[in-house]
């Protein structure tokens, strides 16, 4: 019982009163405690920000953990140096709950939450390796340097909680991202030997250090690198520094982004993508600079092009989603990768070179016809949105697939003979990645063309525009979509077979081999086609497995191997009951349509499945900003809205989409509007039909909510919904 009572101070303690027998002492009178004194407080609890107790030579604390206690002898002597305390507890939670912010139970060898999510749960070894805690190297900074980080470029940027990234590591991931993501088209802005050079002496940008390293562990699954510490200190380097743009941040910003969409978080890649394209722009990166030397100007070329790669995971061909509309790029394409690391410069011509003039591009290269081919397929992805409209005549059709053909076809003559598709040219070529994925575009970009023919199909041209092209053209059209499959197949299998297992793809690849697979099962039903519907099914798992081998862990990727596994499924059931009456494919995915935004834009930005923007499912808390109206007129305000929003969206019998106004005349002009395809496309103004949201607008077609491409979209009505059959001043035809 002698610690019944805990001093108030150390001084105090030795005031204990004396119970031994003898004459009792005249009574002293003790001043009561000044309220306003502080208790003595060692330095370990005043660090921990924990209670001490003041207990003289050691407090409790101390001496139950185990510390050296400033109230020791030592410091009576002022021997005394103050040592910082270990840490005792450690993240327990996984890498993905971790970077999620989710509460993690740490169950072993997964978590309860990461198999609820079906998701892969890795823990860092740092706090898995020792039962007990572990020493305070590299662990030793509060939570608060987790959330700090220094707006200098050459300040400890990397000081969070959690393995710390040293000079081996870095070295041996930046090794890696030039041997491994470096061939990819989106990653190739970063000039090897300066990076390498500067990471070797210490003097990189930390910024851009961290997000390569990062994004590297990601692409690799390196699972015992902290790499979403990495990313989130390089995205808050970024943002702190929001009214400085640089190069090294864009860089770094590029990363992060491609870093978020691999592990998921599409509503952040979507904002930051926005913040690059205005770093972009506020630096004239869209600009030549004669001025800088040939690799400083290569180097800002190759990352301009490289955030115009980046349009197509959320726009889907939408114009307002653009980033880097083409009209506004002054740039030539990128040159070689021999002259680009070898510091020389070539030039190579414009994205979009003028019809019948010289740009001077003797040697493009295989990035460069890439981006061109890029360019053409978005071309070809707006026409047939407007053939799908009605706002293409048919009698311009075949004169537009002409020249889109034309274009085609110089654009595969300009390839070197050892870029021109062969086995051989495959598994000779360095950048095999990149091979691959040029030629599988190229086929892709034919069957973008000519599936506007495949009768029966959900990305089809409509049936006054089918009815209108000649039998003849149609059967050429489906014939030629059919044989472009297939050599995508065949890319596929020799990929599989003759091809480096160890290099990786991007997501185009998996896209390109989804569609195939999606066209040769759909094509195996009309007659004289290549392959029975047995063989189109197994040619269908050679592109599941590439997409399940090449992106296992790609939160992007993940819809497209769940709807081809569906789609395989589906057919296999049809061989199996020898059902071949139906023309339109099995069990098809539908759109997912969001209800938490505006309808209107709803009807008209019906995304694809493989829209990044439709997966981050952003919510329109518009309702918020007034206060919310009485029960009657509440109901007043919706009847009305639905009334006008069944009256804007009228179906014509031919498959045609009309836009309603107040007026007879405005309505009738509508119609009257594309009925220059054919006499089987006119509509009968009586006889109109009110569609209701999410159905097909033809019956005669699969769902026109059905979407897998995301360079083809929708052959459907969205981009006509709530706009008035006049043209607004200042918008051309292509808007």
């Amino acid at each position: 019982m002698t610690e019944a009572l805990r001093p108030l101070r150390p001084l105090q303690a030795s005031s204990q009163p004396d119970h031994s027998p003898g004459p009792t002492p005249s009574p002293i009178s003790v001043s009561a405690p000044d309220p306003l004194q502080k208790r003595a407080i060692c330095s370990q609890c005043r660090i921990r920000k924990v209670r001490c107790d003041g207990r003289p030579n050691t407090c409790q604390n101390c001496d139950r953990l185990g510390f050296e206690c400033s109230f020791s002898s030592l410091s009576k002597l002022g021997q005394y140096v103050v040592k910082l305390p270990e840490r005792r507890r450690r993240m327990q939670a996984c890498i993905p709950c971790h970077s999620k912010k989710t509460r993690c139970l740490g169950e072993l060898p997964s978590c309860s939450s990461c198999v609820r999510r079906n998701r892969v749960c890795v823990y860092p070894n740092a706090s898995r390796a020792k039962k007990h805690g572990s020493t305070a190297e590299g662990t030793r900074s509060d939570d608060k340097s987790t959330r700090d980080v220094s707006l200098g470029p050459e300040v400890g940027v990397g000081s969070a909680e959690g393995p710390a990234l040293d000079h081996g590591t870095t070295m041996g991931l930046m090794e890696d991202y030039f041997r491994h993501l470096y061939p990819l088209p989106s990653f190739a802005f970063l000039h090897k030997p300066t990076v390498l050079q500067r990471c070797g002496d210490q003097t990189i940008n930390e910024t851009l250090k961290l997000a390569i390293c990062a994004i590297t562990a990601l692409q690799l699954q390196r699972t015992s690198l902290c790499h979403d510490i990495w990313v989130q200190q390089a995205e808050q380097s970024i943002l702190q520094q929001i009214g400085r743009a640089s190069i090294f941040n864009l860089q770094a910003l590029l990363l992060v982004i491609r870093y978020r969409i691999e592990s998921g978080e599409f509503p952040t890649a979507f904002m930051l993508a926005a913040l690059a394209a205005r770093t972009a722009l506020a630096l004239r990166l869209n600009y030549e600079r004669p001025e800088l030397s040939d690799v400083a100007q290569e180097a800002r070329r190759r990352l301009f092009w490289a955030l115009y790669l980046l349009d197509d995971f959320f726009c889907v061909g939408l114009r307002e989603f653009e980033l880097c509309p083409e009209e506004t790029i002054h740039l030539q394409l990128p040159c070689h990768e021999d002259y680009f690391e070898a510091g020389r410069s070539l030039r190579t011509g414009l994205l979009r070179p003028e019809p019948g003039l010289s740009d001077g591009s003797t040697f493009l290269g295989l990035r460069g016809v890439f981006l061109r081919l890029t360019s053409v397929r978005r071309a070809v992805m707006r026409f047939n949105r407007r053939v799908g409209l009605g706002d293409e005549l048919s009698s311009t059709i075949s004169g537009s697939i002409q020249r889109f053909e034309e274009e085609l076809r110089l654009l595969n003559a300009s390839l070197e003979p050892l870029d021109q598709y062969s086995v051989s040219n495959l598994t000779a070529c360095r950048w095999q990645a990149q091979f691959l994925m040029l030629h599988m575009s190229l086929h892709q970009c034919h069957c973008d063309l000519y599936r506007l023919g495949l009768d029966g199909y959900s990305e089809a041209a409509p049936s006054p525009v089918l009815v209108a092209i000649h039998p003849r053209d149609r059967i050429a059209m489906q014939s030629k979509c059919l044989d472009h499959a297939e050599s995508i197949i065949r890319i596929v299998s020799d990929f599989s077979n003759h091809g480096d297992r160890d290099c990786l793809l991007e997501r185009d690849a998996a896209v390109c081999a989804f569609e195939s697979a999606r066209l040769v099962m759909f094509g195996s039903r009309i007659p004289g086609s290549i392959s029975s519907l047995d063989v189109a099914i197994n040619k269908a798992k050679l592109s599941l497995s590439l997409i399940t081998r090449f992106f296992p862990y790609s939160a992007s990727t993940q819809p497209l191997r769940k709807d081809l596994e569906r789609l395989i499924a589906s057919y296999s059931v049809r061989l199996a009951l020898q059902t071949q009456e139906t023309f339109s494919e099995p069990d098809p995915p539908s759109a997912r349509p969001s209800t938490k935004v505006s309808q209107y834009a709803s009807a008209r930005q019906r995304l694809s499945v493989q829209s990044l923007l439709l997966q981050s499912d952003f919510v329109d808390d518009s309702n918020e900003i007034a206060a919310l109206p009485q029960e009657p007129e509440t109901q007043s305000f919706t009847t009305n809205a639905q009334t006008t929003i069944q009256a804007a969206h009228v179906s014509g019998s031919g498959g045609e989409t009309v836009i309603a106004t107040n007026t007879p005349n405005a309505t009738s002009s509508a119609v009257s509007r594309n009925q220059g395809w054919s006499t089987a496309g006119q509509v009968n103004p009586g006889s109109v039909q009110v569609p209701s949201f999410g159905l097909s607008l033809d019956a005669g077609q699969e769902d026109a909510g059905l979407i897998f491409n995301p360079w083809m979209g929708f052959t459907s009505t969205e981009d006509m919904y709530g706009v008035s059959t006049l043209r607004p001043s200042g918008l051309d035809d292509e808007f």
